[in-house]
């Protein structure tokens, strides 16, 4: 009997951490309860100003990850690094606003720091986290509790727990794209390049050669 190359054993590893990473967004549809998720929906189409997103390290990957989809849908938004926003570019965050901070401890220490000027300018924040009762968690004007397990091998990594957070807002910024106030040609619009740009351009003239005499 041949003996597994480290290579193969590698592999073998990797499929288990990709079927951990598929088991906890399989769970999703339990973990999030439908009134959570309908209110970060309704608070998003409700928000009169930009939605703001924030983040450390992974978070902050996924934050940046959150503002770019949602402005594909056509919500204007935008991420903030918190340690700029401690520097001043906080500045550009005001009361009309959304802001949304991922956690997943909820403990973020330059997170935590904002929460003063937030309180102090009435914005509303939604908080993404493991942790109720986190300080980021007692902050927030909408609660958003993503508790899931890890897939790396120690369990600690922000693995899963990342892909959950995506996810969920892949799921709000689809659900965003249906809605009438959202048409083809603004999605070519905000996505007018690369391959998608390709094909909506060639759906729109389909359509403007459908409905000509």
């Amino acid at each position: 009997m041949r003996k597994k190359t480290a290579e193969e054993g590698a592999f073998e590893r990797a499929r288990l951490m990709w079927e951990k990473d598929a088991r906890v967004l399989s769970r999703l549809c339990r973990i999030v309860r439908p009134e959570d998720y309908e209110a970060a929906l309704g608070a998003i189409l409700a928000c009169g100003g930009r939605v703001v997103t924030m983040g450390m390290g992974t978070s902050g990957v996924a934050a940046r990850k959150i503002a770019h989809m949602l402005c594909v849908a056509n919500i204007p938004s935008y991420f903030v690094s918190a340690g700029d926003a401690a520097h001043g570019a906080f500045g550009s965050v005001q009361k009309e606003d959304l802001l949304i901070m991922i956690s997943r401890g909820g403990g973020t220490e330059e997170l935590v720091n904002l929460l003063e000027p937030v309180r102090e300018k009435g914005v509303t924040l939604i908080t993404v986290t493991q942790n109720p009762d986190s300080p980021l968690a007692r902050a927030s004007s909408l609660l958003l509790l993503l508790d899931t397990e890890e897939a790396d091998h120690r369990g600690v990594l922000p693995t899963a727990s990342i892909l959950a957070v995506i996810a969920f807002f892949d799921a709000v910024a689809d659900e965003l794209s249906r809605r009438p106030r959202f048409s083809k040609k603004d999605f070519y619009h905000n996505h007018n390049h690369g391959a998608v740009g390709a094909w909506l351009k060639e759906e729109l003239e389909k359509e403007k050669e459908q409905k000509q005499p």
